[in-house]
């Protein structure tokens, strides 16, 4: 039975950490007439690069969302920009992916600190 495994390759750019913390977010809508509500969630793993959330949809993939994360202390906070990436809505919950756009040097760095503890 030899060679019968499988083997899988990880194709992140970054490594993800199983971390839960409050997510605020709302959708960036494409006219500025439209009123966008906050949802609350929270993540299921973190990288660098992006965020799994489990909360209320707000939109689809290609849409941008205002992403808030708070960490466990008060000065880890970090508020990026994200684009939806994926949706899982299996009539149970909502999980979406968002991959993060223009995160700066220090919201990286703290997001690291925020994922180490």
């Amino acid at each position: 039975m030899q060679g019968k495994g499988k083997i899988f390759s990880e194709k992140r750019e970054h490594k993800r950490h199983t971390k839960e913390f409050l997510v605020l977010y709302k959708i960036m809508p494409k006219k500025v007439s439209v009123e966008t509500v906050r949802k609350q969630g929270k993540s299921l793993d973190v990288s660098t690069g992006g965020i799994r959330i489990e909360g209320d949809l707000v939109g689809s993939p290609g849409d941008l969302v205002r992403v808030e994360i708070f960490g466990r202390n008060k000065k880890d906070l970090i508020i990026v920009l994200a684009e939806i990436k994926w949706v899982n809505d299996n009539g149970n919950g909502c999980q979406f992916g968002v991959q993060f756009v223009g995160l700066r040097e220090e919201e990286i760095e703290t997001l690291e600190d925020m994922m180490l503890l």
